[in-house]
């Protein structure tokens, strides 16, 4: 990634990967024949990405694409979603210090290809679907850096997704389970 910074100063470009620590939120979950669920479900997981960008003057732009492994969630009694995201995005973020220690504080707009799989059952009755959505994404991070590491909290909103809808076994409808789909993690970054 080449950026161009303003006036005569030398950028640092980089690259590297992170890993981290999640906490996936299935916030407000419903369906989407009006029936709302009453938990907003929590499950931990991990994500894992790459990232390239270039910093100078105490700012940072960056380039990330970032996998969020899947994790089961059970949004209500007999509906359990496997979820997993695919992201790109763009982050810009303040970076005060003296070069050796450095503040973060930033965020980042992008997209997000979430797939859900939806596993459905009442007494004998069964519904197994998935879908995938593609959506608008943004993210909010603070943190610390020295030399080629970091350490961030980020919150990350992917908008609302979609479960599978079809036809259950018993021959009835089944309508899409819809949340949105929200990580908060701890991530470790790795520069190089």
């Amino acid at each position: 990634m080449s950026i161009l910074f303003l006036g005569n100063v030398k950028a640092e470009d980089y690259s590297g990967f992170l890993v981290g620590y999640t906490k996936h939120i299935a916030e407000n979950p419903h369906d989407s024949g009006g029936s709302t669920y009453f938990k907003d479900p929590e499950e931990n997981g991990l994500v894992i990405g790459y990232f390239n960008g270039q910093k100078s003057n105490g700012t940072a732009i960056e380039g990330e694409v970032s996998y969020y492994t899947e994790v089961s969630q059970n949004l209500t009694t007999g509906v359990d979603v496997d979820v997993s995201t695919l992201t790109s995005m763009l982050n810009l973020m303040a970076t005060p210090g003296d070069g050796e220690f450095y503040g973060i504080l930033g965020g980042g707009i992008g997209i997000g290809y979430t797939m859900v799989d939806t596993n459905y059952k009442s007494g004998s009755t069964t519904f197994n679907g998935d879908n995938e959505t593609l959506q608008f994404g943004y993210q909010l991070m603070v943190g610390f850096g020295s030399g080629n590491y970091e350490v961030l909290l980020k919150r990350a909103n992917f908008g609302e997704v979609k479960g599978g809808s079809g036809t259950t076994s018993a021959g009835g409808s089944y309508v899409a389970d819809e949340f949105d789909n929200i990580y908060n993690s701890l991530v470790f970054k790795i520069k190089y």
